[in-house]
């Protein structure tokens, strides 16, 4: 009878540099005996049979080992273990969106990465929000929903922008009340990546991800310690300053996040009114991290936001209204939320995680005939479980979410509260019965105190012809809790908007997609990649604004399209294009099914040149087809070009950018405000209203 005695002490080391490496996870094979290396790249297994034995060495970033070793070893002495890093085109990337921390070539379901390079070159052109950075990925629009104060809502696919479900690091972010300014309040100089994932995911997270999920994955502390600055002025009169401060220790980690913006409100057409609002946005965000070892972490978040933006008449503006100048529109936002995460691995094949947030929310909207104002308390919290059975990988888990929405009935004179909360059940199968063939099957089941129950059965599939070719496809159901908070409440005025009735019912889609993925190797260094995509959404009994009244629809909203992308790598160059078809269509309203403001042909196009560590420069272009807004008129078709330089030394980079080369601005094609002027209406936006816009920043890291 073999008898587990043994012990294997090893010491990993890059195979480039031989510097340690941690994190390194070493497993028997065929067991769940295994350790992580500590930061000197130190690890100890115990309780190893005698015998031959196989040892499997995985890192994200290396490449993985197997090694076999015949115990008791010979020598007591610590066994070197060299890791050879991946190629860089080659380079692993991993996401937690899909809750199991997998390879992105694994994930049966769509899975967008919008990497760090990408996100650090972003952050750089645009440091006080994250609208430009979501551009980057097709069918993705930004629909500004105020002509006066900057308001942008996230469209994906075809789709309002409140069916998107917004997370960072898994955490909802903002809903209901705070929709309409979302994408605005998020700086990004602390996101490692940004992962996407397009088309009915509510199986995932609950309501509000019908088009999609949005997570924003934060980067985490490391021995080195990283301190950014970021300083950037604009043609128009903007200036962000940013900071960001990360450090780990043995037993504590450490991240701040500071972001700072000002901007002057500015009349580019010089028709008398703001086309950028008086913006001053201040957001701090310390984050504190216990590891009481390798398996086990426990993170504790709080940010705290504060936007103020005021739009409207210039002169208003600049304190000197009179009886014919008066109109302005003032938004003032407060928000303190805290994010709690504990993590606990079990050996390599189990893991259990909490999660607990709460938001407070404030917001008030003035403009001179009218008033509003409300807070929203928010709590999210979760527990789930990973475990892993042959080639199962199961996640199941409970959550409880809650949002309170509480009406100042004295300014606004409404009273349109709601408390709503909802109890989810999930369970979560990833199943890989061959090495080309893999299933994921999810189901969720919510309670809501107000609409009650919802099952949400989701099934995606993906089979590997080859290793570079392989094709995705997968449904699920989902669901949308009502709201009088949307873009077109955001349009016609929160101040307007009725009380919902007692009648209104939940919102409910069913959404399917497919896509065929292709990788073709050109030499060493040269790689063409192509992603085609088909998506189609049907959304039952859909909640529409019907003058100012929600009401649901008898006929459903349906969208389909597709996307398709290529990217060309030669060395140090890159090309990426990508193309965007979408059919929305409102099957209630047979005289204009359109749904507005979304066209039907994007295309994005970006050349990019970049000596790593030394330079990079790109172009980067948008073309928007023409598309309908509301009572059936007919927008322009434009495209916009991008130019951006960086040069970089060892602490710091200096960074030129002009946005929008050829000045394409909506009030070219018409004028934006309809008279009379004391109390004007707006046009729909649809295109830019800055015009051309550039910026120089400077980026210290220390």
């Amino acid at each position: 009878m073999t008898i587990a005695q043994n012990s294997f002490h090893t010491i990993i080391k890059s195979k480039q540099d031989n510097d340690p490496i941690d994190g390194v996870t070493a497993l028997l094979l065929g067991t769940d005996n295994g350790a992580q290396a500590d930061d000197n790249g130190q690890l100890v297994i115990k309780n190893i049979p005698n015998g031959k034995q196989v040892i499997v060495f995985s890192c994200v970033g290396y490449e993985t080992l197997k090694d076999t070793l015949n115990f008791p070893l010979v020598s007591p002495a610590p066994v070197i273990i060299l890791l050879s890093p991946t190629a860089p085109e080659l380079s692993e990337v991993y996401v937690i969106t899909t809750r199991t921390n997998s390879r992105i070539e694994d994930i049966p379901i769509r899975v967008e990465v919008i990497g760090h390079e990408e996100v650090n070159e972003e952050v750089n052109i645009k440091p006080t929000n994250i609208s430009k950075l979501l551009l980057e990925s097709t069918s993705i629009q930004a629909q500004q929903t105020s002509a006066v104060n900057g308001n942008v809502s996230i469209r994906m696919q075809g789709l309002d922008g409140k069916y998107t479900q917004i997370l960072k690091d898994g955490f909802p972010l903002y809903g209901g009340f705070a929709q309409g300014l979302s994408i605005m309040q998020i700086p990004p100089l602390d996101l490692k990546q940004i992962e996407i994932v397009k088309g009915s995911a509510s199986t995932l997270y609950g309501s509000d991800a019908i088009a999609g999920i949005i997570n924003l994955i934060s980067k985490q502390p490391e021995k080195k310690r990283e301190l950014t600055f970021l300083v950037n002025h604009t043609s128009l009169q903007g200036t962000d300053v940013n900071g960001y401060l990360s450090q780990r220790w043995k037993k504590f980690g450490f991240s701040l996040l500071t972001s700072n913006n000002f901007q002057s409100a500015v009349d580019v057409n010089k028709d008398g009114f703001s086309d950028l609002p008086r913006t001053q946005t201040f957001s701090l965000n310390p984050t504190f991290y216990y590891y009481f070892d390798p398996s086990a972490t426990l993170r504790f978040g709080v940010n705290g936001t504060l936007d103020s933006r005021k739009g409207g008449d210039m002169q208003v503006l600049g304190n000197q209204p009179d009886s014919l100048h008066k109109y302005f529109e003032e938004d003032i936002s407060k928000r303190v939320s805290t994010q709690l995460k504990f993590d606990k691995q079990f050996g390599t094949e189990k893991s259990f995680t909490f999660k607990n947030s709460v938001s407070y929310f404030n917001r008030s909207i003035d403009e001179p005939l009218s008033a509003f104002a409300g807070n929203q308390l928010s709590s999210y919290t979760e527990a789930s479980f990973n475990f892993k059975v042959g080639r199962q990988q199961f996640v199941t888990g409970l959550n409880f979410t809650t949002e309170k929405f509480s009406e100042d009935s004295i300014k606004s004179h409404r009273q349109r509260n709601y408390d709503y909360n909802t109890t989810g059940l999930f369970l979560q199968d990833d199943w890989k019965p061959t090495e080309k063939l893999a299933l994921q099957a999810g189901l969720r089941v919510d309670y809501q105190n107000q609409f009650g129950f919802f099952a949400l059965p989701r099934l995606s599939i993906m089979y590997k012809f080859t290793k570079d070719f392989y094709v995705r496809a997968g449904s699920g159901f989902g669901y949308k809790v009502p709201s009088i908070f949307s873009t077109a409440s955001e349009q016609a005025g929160i101040n307007n908007i009725q009380p919902l009735s007692p009648s209104i019912k939940a919102e409910k889609s069913i959404g399917s997609n497919l896509d065929f993925n292709y990788k073709i190797r050109i030499g060493d260094e040269s790689f063409v990649t192509l992603n085609q995509s088909f998506f189609v959404t049907q959304i039952t009994d859909p909640l529409v604004l019907d003058g100012f009244q929600f009401v649901n629809e008898p006929k459903p909203i349906l969208t389909s399209g597709f996307e398709s992308n290529v990217r060309y790598t030669l060395g140090d160059f890159q090309v990426f294009g990508g193309y965007t078809f979408v059919d929305a269509q409102r099957k209630y309203d047979s005289m204009q099914s359109f749904v507005p403001l979304t066209p039907k042909h994007k295309i994005n196009i970006d050349f990019i040149y970049e000596k790593e560590d030394n330079f990079s420069v790109a172009l980067e272009g948008y073309y928007i087809s023409s598309m309908f807004r509301d009572f059936d008129t007919k927008t322009k078709d434009y495209f916009t070009l991008g130019f951006i330089a960086q040069k970089h030394f060892e602490h710091f980079s200096i960074i030129a950018n002009c946005e929008n080369l050829f000045d394409v601005r909506q009030s070219r094609f018409e004028n934006m405000v309809i008279p009379p002027t004391d109390s004007p209406t707006f046009r729909q936006v649809y295109a830019p209203l800055e015009g051309r816009v550039i910026n120089v920043a400077l980026r210290i890291t220390l």
